[in-house]
């Protein structure tokens, strides 16, 4: 029987470790998947808000000027051939701008009559006449509403993002016009600005139901059975063949295409594919998806590190079990040589009275001993401190290049826009301001950036007189891209108070106080609040940190201070955080640090958390 249980044991030990770890690594990487997701949705709406600014300018600068309305202000109300007259006086005025705008990424400029007939299309000049109510549902909407539109629409030759405008001639609706972009401006930009491969999927119902016949050829098959992918696009962008597995073929065949965007991982093609959804602005149904293929290191980071622990964990899962198994046949020979080990150590007690003389020798020699072992721990206490404000560190600079995508992005766009509109002629000193006031926003604030987490790499041990206001705005500068991405809502409460101490050592202290609220906020999807209150008290500072994860539990709470005490599995934390932010705090500002549980109303609901409390003494500044 003693096998049979050894197998049993074996057994569930394996299974338990194996579901442990392997639940941990998931809940890691499917917020890894939501975070990635969101980050790509950011970056699309910001690139589409760009071409929105760009079409605007267009409409109001080139289009809805009196020489084109009074050309176009009787073509509702003509026969066929005073139509083709004004068609041609239309095309002509307007020809040169549209072959400009081509070489910025410009599809279609076309114009349409009050009931929705296409009046000139610009890039088929020769294809008119055909009524688009029932195919166009951004066209049919402007011209019953009289409002502008915008959004993803398939046509009867293209499709792109359509940025349709009412048209008026002395107060009475003669029509509208739209500007269209190809979806190859954002699948380029993505490509461009995130190293990732950008393509857009057209669905194949769409396609097949709006498109003119002669023109469905200009559409291929897509690795998705019920897409599209546009032809001339795939070419000019020289996409690499990309195989999909057929669990994401699954997924995208069963998804709800209405629902949410969503990241995977695919295993076949080893990366990380995100699925932004394109919906129709009028029906608001799914018409495309932008899918954008990224590298999947994290993941396989984290797999490995799975197998790792969950090797380690069957390791010693045998050699504890073959020891428990040894040790129960051994029990009755060690009993029976218990009288013999009582003998043997009665002589040795005799033995040690006579080397009584010699351990007080060795004793004299301890405190010695102990001095250097003191010292040694020191040092590697010092060590450790170091490892991990740099681990902390590591985490924060690797952070840097997602604070500073959306900015670049920003000034890229800025820079290209003022480049279109002087080649336009349409650059207004406004305008010229304006961009180059934003560029200089976003250049302050990478400058900013950089200056904060130099300064925290740079630190400084001498005491110095320093605003508290400020050095808690610059600790939030360097952990503002985890408030942002963890959703985390910070409420200050801060007085505006001179102090002389060591600023880099309190914004340690802060942000090992962030990381220990944020890794407990983690676990709530909403109402993350971290409250920060620093006030001044006689000739005392006192800083409140505190959050609503719930609290410490009551048997642990008086043991975070410890060295090496974590509640985290070992590939997360050390167990150092808070026991160098006591010793900063007591050894290095004389001050104390205590925390305690806590419940408080807040905005009408009650919420329970963790309590930091930091008195530090105010110093005359010498």
């Amino acid at each position: 029987m003693g096998k049979i249980y050894f197998y049993i044991s074996f057994v569930l030990l394996c299974f338990s470790s194996y579901f442990i770890l392997n639940t941990e690594k998931n809940e890691k990487i499917q917020g890894y998947l939501e975070n990635k997701t969101k980050r790509f949705e950011q970056s699309y709406n910001v690139l589409y808000g760009q071409y929105k600014k760009l079409s605007s300018l267009i409409y109001h600068t080139r289009i809805n000027t009196k020489e084109v309305l009074y050309i176009f202000k009787d073509a509702y109300k003509s026969d066929e051939n005073q139509k083709a007259r004004i068609r041609k006086e239309l095309f002509e005025k307007l020809n040169s701008t549209y072959s400009l705008l081509k070489d910025h990424n410009l599809k279609q400029l076309h114009f349409h009559l009050p009931d929705n007939e296409s009046f000139l299309r610009f890039h088929r000049p020769s294809k008119f006449g055909d009524n688009l109510t029932n195919i166009r549902d951004t066209i049919k909407y402007v011209n019953r509403y009289k409002k502008p539109v915008d959004g993803f629409e398939e046509g009867r030759i293209y499709n792109g993002y359509r940025f349709v405008y009412p048209l008026f001639y002395e107060g009475e609706h003669i029509g509208s016009v739209e500007a269209s972009f190809s979806t190859l401006v954002l699948s380029s930009e993505f490509m461009k600005n995130f190293n990732v491969i950008a393509k857009f999927l057209i669905s194949k119902d769409v396609v097949n139901e709006k498109v003119f016949e002669a023109e469905k050829s200009n559409y291929i098959k897509s690795k998705f059975d019920n897409f599209y992918l546009e032809k001339k696009i795939i070419e000019k962008l020289n996409y690499p063949d990309t195989k999909i597995s057929d669990k994401t073929r699954k997924i995208i065949e069963n998804e709800d295409l209405n629902d949410k965007n969503f990241s995977l991982y695919d295993s076949t093609n080893k990366s990380v594919l995100t699925f932004i959804k394109i919906k129709n602005p009028i029906s608001d149904k799914t018409v495309g998806i932008m899918v954008i293929k990224s590298d999947a290191k994290y993941i396989h980071n984290k797999t490995t590190n799975f197998y790792m622990a969950f090797g380690g964990a069957v390791i010693f899962i045998i050699l504890a079990l073959m020891f428990l198994y040894k040790n129960k046949n051994q029990t009755k020979i060690l009993n029976q040589t218990v009288r013999e080990k009582t003998k043997k150590l009665t002589k040795l007690n005799k033995e040690l009275e006579n080397n009584e003389h010699k351990l007080q020798r060795l004793n004299e020699n301890l405190e010695i001993k102990i001095k250097d072992e003191v010292s040694k721990n020191r040092e590697k206490d010092r060590v450790l401190f170091e490892q991990s404000k740099m681990a902390a560190l590591g985490e924060m600079i690797g952070n840097i290049a997602h604070q500073w995508r959306q900015p670049l992005s920003a000034i890229s766009t800025g820079v290209s826009s003022m480049q279109l509109q002087k080649e336009l002629n349409l650059l207004t000193d406004d305008d010229f301001h304006n961009n180059c006031n934003s560029i200089v926003r976003n250049v302050d604030y990478l400058s900013k950036t950089i200056d904060d987490f130099r300064n925290f790499i740079r630190g400084n041990s001498k005491k110095e007189k320093f605003n508290i206001k400020q050095s808690i705005q610059s600790f939030l500068s360097i952990v503002s891209s985890y408030v942002k991405k963890d959703n985390i809502d910070i409420r200050l409460d801060i007085e505006d108070i001179q102090i002389t101490g060591l600023q880099n050592e309190l914004n340690q202290c802060l942000i090992n106080l962030f990381n220990n609220a944020r890794d407990a906020l983690s676990d709530k999807r909403e109402d993350k609040y971290i409250f920060i209150k620093a006030s001044k008290q006689k000739d005392q500072l006192k800083i409140l940190f505190k959050d609503n994860a719930g609290g410490i539990k009551d048997t642990i709470i008086d043991k975070i201070f410890e060295p090496y005490f974590t509640t985290k599995h070992q590939s997360q934390g050390t167990g150092l955080g808070l026991h160098m932010t006591y010793k900063l705090i007591v050894d290095g500002m004389d001050g104390t640090i205590n925390v305690h549980n806590e419940t408080y109303i807040h905005e009408g609901k009650e919420y329970s958390g963790a309590v930091f409390e930091i008195i530090i003494p105010l110093y005359e500044e010498e």
